[in-house]
């Protein structure tokens, strides 16, 4: 059994809650490019420095996602702009499914999503 999807759900930020897809991680994830072009960063090789390369990471229809932050060893979940919305400290392979913190100061943002790992048996090992 492998995870196929994660579901994010009673998120304040209700942007961020829905079902994400698995992705690889070579493929960069569209809000992340959207932030890299607004602040004149390389997007490749601003996520080769931030992306571990072996974890996978996770995206939303609305384009949010959550992936793992090498630079600072927190799992991050970002809003369909790019910008970072909540963060959780740790080195798991998957996002954890509590411990999430905003980084808004605005009560929009409580209260902190919950993340729920989806199995499916016919998913391959990414």
């Amino acid at each position: 059994m492998q995870i196929s999807q994660v579901a994010v759900y009673s998120a304040g930020y209700h942007l961020v809650n829905g079902i994400y897809k698995i992705k690889k991680p070579n493929i960069i994830p569209a809000g992340f490019d959207r932030t890299c072009q607004a602040m004149n960063w390389d997007t490749n090789q601003m996520w080769k420095r931030l992306s571990d390369g072996e974890r996978p990471w996770f995206e939303n229809e609305n384009e949010s996602y959550i992936y793992w932050n090498r630079g600072d060893g927190k799992w991050w979940m970002d809003g369909p702009s790019g910008s970072g919305v909540y963060i959780v400290k740790s080195n798991d392979r998957l996002p954890p499914r509590m411990g999430w913190v905003s980084l808004g100061s605005g009560s929009e943002y409580n209260p902190s999503p919950v993340v729920e790992l989806k199995v499916d048996d016919d998913t391959q090992e990414l």
